[in-house]
């Protein structure tokens, strides 16, 4: 079964990106102090012996949980500028979402075991939990989402000039037949997601419900009759139909698409009006270009769960 729902960048959600971004280098990693063992401790280097080695494995434990810790941020904040390198009208909220969770997740983990001793029965015990609670992060949710932002690369065009009669917001034959190509990738996404769950042997997506996330952006070029805030009125709302037109044949197609995976589909609907598209220069754009005349989709498929919450 298939559900629609329009998302709507928020202020928080740029906040929250900000907040991510700037305080990337704040809370920076802190190395134990080390008593007994041969592990890159401030004070030494002393031998592990049989009266210490309890002692030794339990800041071995700590050691490789940080370790791991900062390992995860520092992916995290590489993914993030993978994001920061897709223009920002083309990003898909939820993934930026939940990358920004998942690095605040990994903070505290880092802030806390910054405060654990590695000797005590309930600090180790602490630790191990962490180290667990980490190696869930970057097996489920951080290694894969990967694919999910290598996905929101890929940005597909809907030619305005082939896919709709001048002035018109119906697509023609030739745009449903456009839209049909991009329903058809879905499986080769789903193909994808299931070799690398045989591959990574990941149980926690075992039955996971599929999510589809769309962003649709529709341009306009320049050309127009009536004074020029009034083109770039109608310009604007031609795009936005053009878009939503894009948007409603994907949602028919693939609600007439047959698949095995239970799908939930979101899409974001945005009619830019005369604004350049991505990747097109002033310089190149003269007013009637039809590289303005067009619409970009973006489509991020993906396990629901992914979406850290």
């Amino acid at each position: 079964m298939f559900q629609m729902k329009v998302s709507i960048s928020t202020i928080t959600l740029s906040a929250l990106i900000f907040m991510f971004t700037s305080c990337a280098t704040n809370n920076s990693l802190r190395k134990p102090i080390f008593n007994t063992t041969t592990y890159k401790g401030q004070t030494g280097e002393k031998e592990v012996t049989n009266i210490n080695k309890n002692r030794a494995a339990r800041e071995k434990d700590l050691f490789l949980a940080m370790e791991k810790a900062d390992a995860a941020k520092r992916i995290v904040e590489q993914q993030q500028a993978e994001m920061n390198s897709i223009d920002s009208t083309e990003r898909v909220d939820d993934i930026e979402m939940a990358l920004v969770k998942i690095y605040e997740r990994t903070e505290v983990i880092i802030a806390e075991l910054n405060s654990t001793s590695p000797y005590s029965i309930n600090g180790h015990e602490r630790t191990l939990e962490l180290a667990k609670e980490l190696n869930n992060l970057l097996q489920n949710y951080i290694e894969p989402l990967k694919k999910m932002i290598a996905s929101n690369k890929e940005v597909r065009k809907i030619g305005g000039d082939i896919s709709f009669d001048a002035g018109s917001s119906v697509l023609n034959k030739a745009g449903k037949k456009e839209i049909s190509k991009l329903v058809g990738s879905i499986d080769r996404d789903l193909e994808m997601w299931n070799e690398y769950l045989k591959d990574h042997n990941a149980n926690v997506f075992n039955d996971s419900i599929y999510r589809l996330m769309i962003v649709v952006n529709g341009y306009a070029d320049e050309q127009g009759s009536g004074s020029e805030s009034d083109r770039k009125n109608k310009n604007k709302i031609l795009s936005e139909k053009r878009a939503q037109s894009v948007a409603n044949e994907l949602m028919k197609q693939f609600n007439a698409y047959k698949t095995k995976m239970d799908l939930i589909i979101d899409v974001e609907i945005n009619g830019r009006g005369e604004t350049l598209p991505p990747n097109l220069e002033k310089s190149q754009a003269q007013k009637n270009n039809p590289e303005r005349r067009i619409s970009r989709v973006s489509m991020v498929l993906g396990p629901k769960i992914l979406l850290y919450n």
